[in-house]
């Protein structure tokens, strides 16, 4: 009785599951082997090697069946001590990697940015929802963390309505080279989502992830 050809037959019969599937096959590899110890020939028993390697292949077996049942508990254990993280920040105000701006009763959430290097200059574009260009404005170079705090008025002077816009910063060096800038933006957090398959935080009508969180106040 071969017992390798065996569970592969129970292997693709019956169960459905991955753990299904794995039990079955755990019950059926004991079954097969009492069977085989039981049935074989007293004058020409089973070469030892075999009877080893067998073996062997059953303990790596049981080895998987509790190596998915840990993953599968750490897994869950991860995802909670996530949700109850998400849940401490609802309430406050947070600034995140961002590039969101937000204008409402409260006021305009300032523009905060970080160069690692110096810069020759650094310009700040304000676009509305529909994508278009409200304000621009060239700031002195520097390197370091720096901050922009919009008026709500466009490159006309005519102030803007409250509401949702984005930003941009763009830096150059001495050569006018471009160079990487991180944005970022402050909110209120008013709720948490779940729909992605992780928490994720609703800062004035945004979805940010807790690793993009940097202050929380």
């Amino acid at each position: 009785m071969d017992i390798t050809s065996a569970m592969g037959t129970a292997r693709n019969s019956g169960a459905t599951t991955a753990e299904e599937r794995a039990s079955v096959e755990k019950e059926g590899f004991l079954k097969l082997l009492v069977a085989q110890l039981s049935n074989q020939d007293p004058m020409q028993p089973q070469e030892s090697e075999k009877f080893v390697q067998q073996l062997t292949n059953f303990s790596m077996l049981e080895q998987m069946m509790n190596l998915n049942k840990g993953v599968g508990q750490l897994s869950i254990g991860q995802i909670s001590n996530n949700t109850q993280e998400a849940i401490r920040f609802v309430g406050r105000d947070v600034v995140a990697k961002g590039s969101g701006l937000m204008w409402d009763e409260q006021g305009i959430s300032p523009v905060r940015y970080n160069l690692q290097d110096d810069a020759e200059s650094v310009t700040i574009s304000i676009y509305d929802e529909n994508g278009e260009l409200v304000r621009q404005a060239t700031l002195d170079g520097r390197s370091g963390p720096g901050e922009f705090q919009w008026d709500g008025t466009d490159d006309e002077g005519q102030q803007r309505e409250q509401g949702r816009y984005s930003v941009t910063v763009d830096a150059v060096d001495a050569e006018g080279e471009a160079m990487p800038v991180d944005t970022y933006v402050r909110g209120h957090v008013d709720g948490i989502r779940f729909d992605s398959g992780y928490p994720e935080l609703l800062v004035d009508g945004r979805r940010l992830r807790m690793s993009d969180i940097t202050e929380v106040h």
